[in-house]
């Protein structure tokens, strides 16, 4: 299936990668059988692939600062090896 069909859905305990379901007369749409916990590898290479891009598109700025719906500060975090090293 094309990447346009998956969303990640937070559980309890985990992030998962999972089949969009079609919204139903039942009531609140459910996780699809179709899934897979998101490893921590994978969730801090998303966040430092965000963090560099973040870093390059506001012209020097290393911190980005996270904050909630109200607009209160939950984190901050600082790009420190402004290097990205390439594999391979």
């Amino acid at each position: 299936m094309p990447a346009k069909d998956y969303v990640i859905v937070t559980g309890w305990m985990n992030a998962y990668l999972t089949k969009k379901k079609k919204p139903t007369k039942k009531g609140p749409q459910t996780m699809s059988e179709d899934r897979r916990p998101i490893t921590e590898d994978e969730m801090i290479g998303l966040f430092e692939f965000y963090l560099r891009k973040w870093c390059e598109e506001h012209d020097g700025e290393d911190t980005v600062v996270i904050t909630n719906s109200v607009g209160k500060n939950i984190f901050k975090a600082t790009l420190l090896d402004k290097e990205d090293e390439k594999e391979g």
